[in-house]
């Protein structure tokens, strides 16, 4: 017997070359993220941690890699997608080496105490959807 959906997980955190994160409504609430909220993701015990590195509240002026709702249906959703092309290169670089220039789909962990903000999720990058 052959299956024909061998992957049946969803990615909870997708990077694009062109520097596109989105990020899903389970992670956002996860992080209490709101809009302007700036993210980061962090090596911590041999794990890549996603965390709001500043909420919107401390942030004056512009910043990379701020989070902002999508706009995917009538009503409101908890969908994130923040834009840093240093932040996608340098997960590239770390997961897959210097030459891949695809579509990165990562589910995600259980929250945890991390960095100053408080809650930090374990990005999931030794299996890759």
């Amino acid at each position: 017997m052959i299956s024909l959906l061998p992957n049946t997980r969803r990615p909870d955190v997708t990077f694009h070359p062109n520097g596109r994160i989105d990020i899903t409504a389970r992670i956002a609430k996860m992080l209490h993220m709101q809009r302007g909220d700036v993210i980061d993701v962090a090596l911590s015990g041999g794990e890549y941690m996603l965390y709001v590195r500043m909420r919107h509240s401390q942030c004056t002026g512009r910043h990379e890699a701020a989070v902002m709702p999508t706009n995917k249906g009538k009503r409101e959703n908890n969908n994130f997608r923040a834009y840093s092309t240093r932040l996608c290169k340098a997960v590239y670089k770390e997961v897959f080496g210097n030459d891949y220039n695809g579509i990165a789909k990562f589910p995600a962990g259980h929250p945890t105490v991390f960095g100053p903000n408080g809650t930090g999720v374990p990005i999931i990058t030794r299996n890759p959807l």
